[in-house]
């Protein structure tokens, strides 16, 4: 075990998030982009919120050692080596993206699914409706509860049972909630 653990320190490489293109578009012209996105993109996406501008520059700072660094010791050997702060953004930032997805993937099967079979339904907003939630977001909560609601009737009904429910886990904005 604690060789594992040493390999694992001597292994450990920080990414380099300087060469990657979706940082280096980010940094050349991200005050172009705050610049030109009323005029250009305010109609269509909404205004400009300042959550862009904090994940843009939280971004900008991951993996960037001069921004914040741990330091991290092998128990077995020892050996010391830093690791750059992440922002942990979801979305924007591919490499926190794939992480929290990956951890939360593992908690929602560790800690909230039944060990049940499950059926996934993927529920989409047309084109034509998106205009109405990027102004109130409010009303992605109302769709939700209504897409649960629908699922519920419908196992329900093919159930003949009316007690009988799913659990359903419903993601979309930034809040995961249970019913």
């Amino acid at each position: 075990m604690a060789e594992a653990a040493c390999l694992t320190a001597s292994a450990y490489r920080p990414r380099r998030a300087r060469a990657s293109p979706p940082y280096r578009l980010a940094e050349t012209h991200h005050e172009t982009f705050k610049q030109v996105y009323d005029e250009r993109f305010a109609e269509r996406y909404g205004a400009w919120r300042a959550v862009v501008e904090r994940t843009l520059f939280a971004f900008l700072d991951c993996g960037i050692e001069e921004r914040g660094f741990a330091r991290a010791r092998c128990d077995a050997c020892r050996r010391e080596f830093r690791v750059a702060l992440s922002c942990k953004r979801r979305v924007f930032c591919p490499s926190c993206h794939a992480k929290r997805a990956v951890l939360w993937a593992e908690w929602l099967a560790g800690e909230v699914l039944a060990p049940v079979e499950h059926r996934q339904w993927v529920f989409t907003v047309p084109k034509r409706l998106r205009l109405f939630f990027l102004h109130d977001r409010r009303l992605l909560g109302a769709l939700s509860r209504c897409a649960w609601r629908t699922v519920r009737d419908l196992y329900g009904a093919g159930l003949h049972d009316r007690h009988a429910g799913p659990g359903m886990v419903v993601t979309g904005s930034r809040i995961c909630t249970r019913w």
